[in-house]
């Protein structure tokens, strides 16, 4: 996944709630979608509680359902990254923020990078667009011979690569897509209440 418009407009934006506040990396990260502050403490604690309660490994232990076990906590660099699952529950790499620790804050820069086989690939498509898709695979797969559901993939590549939303689309590897602005906002508000349940969890370092 690497480090990073809007279908309807096609110009960069960033979801930022600490308006007053400088980020010193976003020059060095001008993919960046989201920017968050955090107490370092809340930080460092939202990796112990991750890696207890709600990590994405977990979920073969416990069983899945949407909206449980969707996180990963990562080492090097500092960093998180959101598994979102569908409603199969069924989960793929939806978001990521990366921690830049500054004395007791720690800034947090995060995007939205949607890949082609995940199934919130599509789900940003305009209706008046998407709704005709299906059958547009159907006819050119039955004048071609070639799979129906590849057609449709190449359908839904050709019309963000028309919004210069991909950013990857090399023949032969599943491209990429950054998210929306409502992505975005959707990535900030859990990572929000991650934080919220972290806050309140009983963590084993508590009870030591």
């Amino acid at each position: 996944m690497k480090l990073f418009s809007d279908p309807n407009k096609n110009k960069p934006f960033l979801v930022n709630d600490h308006a007053n506040y400088k980020f010193a990396d976003l020059t060095q990260m001008p993919e960046t979608q989201l920017v968050m502050l955090l107490p370092r403490q809340t930080w460092e604690r939202l990796g112990e509680y991750v890696a207890n309660y709600e990590a994405v490994q977990l979920a073969g232990r416990f069983g899945a359902s949407p909206g449980t076990y969707e996180w990963e906590w990562v080492e090097e660099p500092e960093a998180i990254r959101w598994w979102r699952r569908a409603s199969d529950g069924s989960e793929s790499l939806f978001g990521m923020a990366i921690a830049v620790p500054r004395k007791d804050m720690v800034e947090l820069y995060g995007l939205v990078e949607v890949d082609e086989h995940s199934p919130h690939w599509p789900e940003v498509i305009p209706a008046e667009a998407a709704n005709g898709m299906p059958g547009q695979a159907k006819l050119v797969a039955r004048k071609n011979g070639r799979p129906e559901d590849q057609i449709l993939l190449d359908l839904y590549r050709d019309y963000f690569r028309s919004k210069s939303m991909l950013t990857l689309d090399d023949p032969g590897q599943p491209a990429l897509r950054r998210g929306t602005v409502r992505e975005v906002e959707r990535f900030r508000d859990v990572l929000r209440a991650l934080i919220e349940r972290s806050n309140h969890a009983k963590l084993p370092s508590d009870l030591r």
